[in-house]
């Protein structure tokens, strides 16, 4: 709801704001809130504005992140290039290296989805306990699946 607070947190807070201040205070102390949110809203700005105006660039919050500074403000974009370009090499021949091991797997997928497809058409049926059992079989040997059932539960007692 509220930046990560929901319902019955915002709840919580409210009657424990009533609880602190009392209905007749809480109104003054939620506008002395919001005027002190709102001053540090406009010093962080000036301060940022007072920075950009100091290094000569546009800066946004984000940038005082040190390593946003440092890449924005001090590499050239020779030195990016520089930097990241064995980086893009490295990917490049990694792809290129991959590109095999793609092909065969892409291939044996489509073998099991031919062998899938062969299985749903008919040729095997699902048997008594669930398990894929050639047609003929499944008709054959039903007392022999069940006998072993059978003596699984026998110890469970």
């Amino acid at each position: 709801m509220f930046g990560g607070l929901g319902g019955t947190e915002f709840l919580v807070i409210i009657l424990i704001a009533i609880f602190l201040w009392g209905p007749d205070k809480l109104p003054k102390a939620l506008a002395n809130l919001r005027r002190f949110i709102s001053k540090a809203r406009n010093m962080a700005s000036n301060a940022a504005a007072d920075l950009s105006r100091e290094i000569g660039t546009d800066i946004r919050p984000e940038d005082l992140n040190p390593k946003t500074f440092v890449r924005k403000h001090i590499l050239t974009e020779e030195d990016q290039e520089m930097l990241t370009n064995p980086l893009k090499s490295t990917m490049r021949d990694l792809q290129d290296g991959t590109k095999p091991l793609q092909q065969g797997l892409t291939d044996a997928t489509r073998d099991v989805e031919t062998t899938r497809r062969s299985v749903n058409r008919g040729s095997i049926t699902r048997g008594t306990n669930g398990s894929a059992v050639p047609a003929a079989e499944d008709a054959a040997a039903p007392a022999e699946r069940t006998r072993g059932r059978a003596a699984d539960f026998d110890d469970v007692t």
